[in-house]
C-alpha cells in the first residue's frame, strides 16, 4: 500500500481519531475509578472505625483485641488502640514500615476534641490511608483507635483495570484497521477504476468509455462527471469530424467552381461576353462565400482566444432591425417570403458594438430565410424597463426539441444533408451565442417541428 494512497490517508485518519479519543478517554475513566475506589475505601474505614469505637467498653477487656482482629481481618488494614499519653493497649496486624509516627500532637489534640481524623500519606514509597477515631469507655478512660490501609489493593485493582483498557484498545484498534480496509477498499475500487478510465480517455482518446458506478454520493457524482465529460468529448470529437468534412466540402466545392469557370473564362470557352460576364460573377460569389467561411474560422479563434474587442456605441435596434430586413428582403422574395421589421414608434437605444450586432442579426435572419421555404417571418424589437428584447420569428422547417440545448455548440448542425444543402456550417450560432454574450445578453430559442422558430435576443440598455 502506497503511503500517499487515498486507502493509507483514510485508515490513517481513523486511526489518528480513533486514538485522540481514546486516550483521553481512558485516563479519565482511570482517574473516576481511582477517585471511587479511595472514596470508598475512606468511607469504609471511617464506618467501621466508628463502630468500633462504640464498642469498646473496657479499655483491657480482651474481647477488644478478637473485634480488632476481626475488622482487620475484614478490611485488611493494619490497627492499634493507643491510649492518651501515646502508648500501644493494642496492635493487630502491625509492622514497623507503617508509620515513623501513629498519631502527630495536631492529630492527638484533634481525636481529644472528639473529632475523627482522615489523612492520606506515604511511607517507604507505600502510599497509606490513615483513619483515628476517639473512644471512651464506661469508665471514662480516653483512648483512639487508628486504622491503617495501605493503598497496594486499589493500586493491584485499577493494574487490572489498565490492562484491561489496553486489551479493549488493542481490540478496538485491530477492528478499527479490519474496518478501515474494509471502507477503502469499498470507497478506493470505484476511484480506482475512475483513475483508469480517465487515463484511457486522455491517453487512448477512447471517448467511449464509461465508469459503472452509480450511487448518491460524492463518488456518485464524481462518475457522473466523467461520464458526462467523455459523452462531451465524444460528441465532440464526431463534431469536429464532420466540421473538418464539412469544411472541406465547403472549400472544395467553390474552389471546383473558380478553377472551372476561371479555365473556362481562360480559354475562351464562353459564347459570350454575357456568358463570359456570368462566368465571373460565379467565380466572384464563390471567392465570396470561401471569404465569409474563412471570416467564420477566425471569429471563432478570436472568440475562443478572447481576442475579440468591442467599440460600443449607442446603437437605435430599430434602425438596425430595419436595416437587416432591407438586407435580406431580396432573397425573402425570391423565396415568396414575407419579411417585415416590427419596431417601437419611439428609439430603442442600446450600448453595442454595431458590426457585431449586425453579425448577430443577419446570421439569425439569414437562417430564418434559409429554412423557411413559406410563411412569413419577422424581426421584432420590444422595450422593457431594464432590457431590449428582439424576436426573430418565422415559419419555417422547425428545430426538434432534442436538438435545441445542442444548436449553440461548435460544428453542430440538426440536419446535416439539408444544412449542407442550404450552405450552413453549423458555426453560426455559436458565434452568434459567443458575441450575445459579449454584451451580457442572452439566446433563447423555442421551436416546433415543421411549424416554426423563435430567437430572442436579451440586451441590457
Amino acid at each position: 500500500m502506497k503511503l500517499n494512497s487515498v486507502i493509507f490517508k483514510l485508515g490513517a485518519t481513523i486511526l489518528f481519531l480513533q486514538l485522540i479519543i481514546l486516550i483521553p478517554l481512558g485516563y479519565i475513566i482511570l482517574q473516576l475509578l481511582l477517585n471511587y475506589s479511595i472514596n470508598q475505601t475512606e468511607s469504609q474505614l471511617v464506618t467501621l472505625s466508628e463502630k468500633y469505637a462504640t464498642q469498646v467498653h473496657h479499655l483491657e477487656d480482651p474481647e477488644n483485641l478478637q473485634l480488632l482482629d476481626h475488622l482487620t481481618d475484614m478490611t485488611n488494614t493494619s490497627a492499634v488502640i493507643i491510649n492518651q499519653d501515646g502508648e500501644i493497649i493494642l496492635e493487630t496486624n502491625w509492622h514497623e514500615g507503617i508509620t515513623d509516627q501513629i498519631l502527630t500532637n495536631n492529630q492527638k489534640q484533634q481525636l481529644a476534641d472528639g473529632k475523627s481524623v482522615i489523612e492520606e500519606y506515604t511511607n517507604n514509597g507505600v502510599t497509606y490511608l490513615k483513619v483515628a477515631q476517639p473512644i471512651s469507655d464506661d469508665e471514662g478512660e480516653k483512648a483512639s483507635v487508628v486504622l491503617f490501609s495501605s493503598f497496594g489493593l486499589i493500586s493491584h485493582s485499577i493494574h487490572n483495570i489498565v490492562i484491561l483498557v489496553i486489551l479493549a484498545s488493542l481490540g478496538a484498534v485491530i477492528l478499527a484497521i479490519g474496518f478501515t480496509i474494509f471502507i477503502s477498499k469499498k470507497l478506493g475500487a470505484p476511484l480506482i477504476a475512475m483513475e483508469k478510465a480517465a487515463k484511457q480517455i486522455a491517453e487512448k482518446k477512447d471517448f467511449s468509455l464509461r465508469v459503472n458506478y452509480n450511487a448518491n454520493d460524492e463518488i456518485g457524482s464524481l462518475a457522473t462527471a466523467i461520464n458526462h465529460l467523455s459523452q462531451t468529448l465524444e460528441r465532440y470529437q464526431t463534431n469536429r469530424n464532420e466540421f473538418f468534412s464539412n469544411i472541406t466540402h465547403e472549400l472544395k466545392t467553390p474552389l471546383t467552381y473558380v478553377k472551372g469557370y476561371a479555365n473556362a473564362v481562360r480559354h475562351e470557352m464562353y459564347q459570350s461576353d454575357e456568358e463570359k460576364d456570368e462566368f465571373l460573377e460565379i467565380i466572384e460569389n464563390e471567392a465570396d462565400h470561401i471569404s465569409n467561411l474563412m471570416d467564420d474560422l477566425m471569429d471563432l479563434s478570436k472568440i475562443e482566444e478572447g481576442k475579440i474587442d468591442l467599440n460600443k456605441e449607442t446603437l437605435d435596434m430599430n434602425v438596425l432591425a430595419e436595416e437587416m430586413v432591407r438586407r435580406s428582403h431580396f432573397r425573402a422574395t425570391q423565396k415568396g417570403l414575407h419579411l417585415r421589421a416590427i419596431t417601437p414608434s419611439q428609439p430603442t437605444y442600446i450600448k453595442a458594438d454595431k458590426s457585431r450586432m449586425e453579425q448577430i442579426l443577419t446570421n439569425l435572419v439569414e437562417n430564418a430565410v434559409r429554412y423557411t421555404e413559406k410563411g412569413d417571418i419577422s424581426v421584432q424589437v420590444v422595450e422593457n424597463n431594464k432590457t431590449v428584447e428582439v424576436f426573430v420569428q418565422d415559419t419555417g422547417i422547425g428545430i426538434k426539441k432534442e436538438d435545441i440545448p445542442y444548436l449553440f455548440e461548435r460544428f453542430y448542425r440538426v440536419d446535416k444533408s439539408r444544412s449542407r444543402a442550404n450552405g450552413g456550417t453549423g458555426l453560426g450560432l455559436s458565434i452568434v451565442k459567443n458575441l450575445v454574450e459579449l454584451h451580457e445578453g442572452s439566446i433563447e430559442f423555442d421551436s416546433e417541428l415543421n411549424k416554426g422558430t423563435t430567437v430572442k435576443l436579451t440586451f441590457p440598455k
